[in-house]
């Protein structure tokens, strides 16, 4: 039993290591939909997608299989260079302006979280009525798949920054609207060579309390991402997001 328990641990392993993933890039990463409760922690767990910012460099390694290969536009939503990845999000408000944020991410297959995982971290103020306002916001992230060189759009490495500003209104209680545009810049490290990269877009959504759950967020945009010296394509980005 106990040959049969390795051989059957050493098997998910391999199946593990080969099914692994590339990092996601989501953004935006900090979404502020309005003043938020001062005194409540928020914690959200969800899914969300973008861009999988090493794809531009493995995916144009010599003697790559064609459907490993790069293909910027003409294929934006390929899971080599686009990705979907579990989020959980916490918000600690310091103030009732100043919240900081933070979260992990893990990689979407099968539909087990497996490597690239990645955290970030940042803050948010709220400027404005309870009814409009805006929220800036300041994020720092970092994720990386450890070097897999069989994971999907990698092997990749990446650490960046990122600022937001969200314009929200709330119509009525519970329900929150927001337009969110973001710009982000990374370093890139994959395949033996490291690339800045820039990440752009925007979002438009919605948190309400829906039943027991008192935050439940939903969004989506497009984004624009940018490795090296001119590759680039366009990234849907969406997402869903519940808490308490």
């Amino acid at each position: 039993m106990r040959l049969r328990a390795t051989v059957v641990g050493l098997w998910s392993a391999a199946i593990a290591a080969s099914a692994g993933c590339a990092p996601t890039a989501m953004g935006p990463m900090v979404m502020r939909l309005g003043p938020g409760r001062p005194d409540q922690n928020v914690m959200q767990m969800g899914m969300r997608s973008g861009p999988r910012l090493s794809a531009p460099i493995a995916g144009t390694q010599p003697n790559l299989p064609t459907g490993d290969r790069f293909r910027g536009d003409e294929a934006s939503f390929s899971t080599q260079q686009w990705g979907v990845a579990f989020d959980a999000a916490l918000t600690l408000p310091l103030s009732e302006r100043l919240h900081v944020h933070t979260g992990i991410q893990g990689e979407m297959f099968l539909p087990v979280p497996l490597p690239g995982y990645g955290v970030y971290a940042g803050a948010s103020y709220y400027l404005g009525s309870e009814q409009l306002g805006l929220a800036p916001a300041l994020a720092l992230r970092g994720a990386s798949d450890f070097g897999l060189t069989s994971s999907r759009g990698g092997p990749g490495s990446i650490f960046g920054a990122e600022v937001s500003c969200a314009l929200t209104m709330q119509p009525e209680k519970n329900v929150s609207l927001g337009l969110v545009p973001f710009v982000s810049w990374h370093t890139v490290a994959s395949a033996g060579r490291n690339e800045h990269a820039l990440h752009y877009g925007g979002v438009v959504a919605a948190r309400i309390s829906w039943g027991w759950l008192n935050d439940l967020e939903v969004s989506g945009g497009f984004g624009r991402a940018k490795v090296g010296n001119g590759l680039s394509w366009n990234v849907p980005l969406m997402g869903v997001r519940g808490g308490r």
